[in-house]
């Protein structure tokens, strides 16, 4: 499931969230940049290989980020995802070998946040 959010919140264009998206963001981060920041040094850090993930947390009503390892077990989050960063190594051993941080870092040019926006849009109708 992860890998196939992951492809749809890529773009090849730089993008920053708007609407509703950015709103939830500056209430629940404080700024954007924050959330940048907190996200980059999430998926930095996985132990292993995994997922930085932001995510609505409907019983909440608010935005969160998690750490994910090894999601193959089905781990149950009570969140639902809107942008997934790949960290596991095959995402970016060709192009950046070992460098993760350098592979995220990168990876706010190309984030798709129109995308995590229409997923929090979904979201907030299927808890509603």
């Amino acid at each position: 499931m992860l890998h196939s959010i992951f492809w749809t919140n890529l773009t090849n264009k730089k993008t920053e969230p708007s609407g509703d998206l950015r709103k939830r963001i500056e209430k629940n981060f404080g700024s954007y940049e924050r959330l940048k920041s907190l996200i980059a040094e999430t998926s930095k850090n996985v132990d292993g290989n995994g997922w930085g993930i932001v995510a609505y947390q409907p019983y909440s009503d608010s935005l969160t980020v998690l750490q994910c390892e090894n999601h193959e077990k089905l781990t149950q989050w009570g969140a639902i995802p809107l942008l997934v960063i790949d960290v596991w190594e095959h995402a970016y051993y060709l192009k950046y070998k070992n460098k993760r941080t350098d592979f995220v870092d990168a990876l706010f040019n190309i984030i798709n946040w129109d995308n995590a926006a229409l997923r929090l849009d979904e979201a907030l109708k299927l808890t509603k």
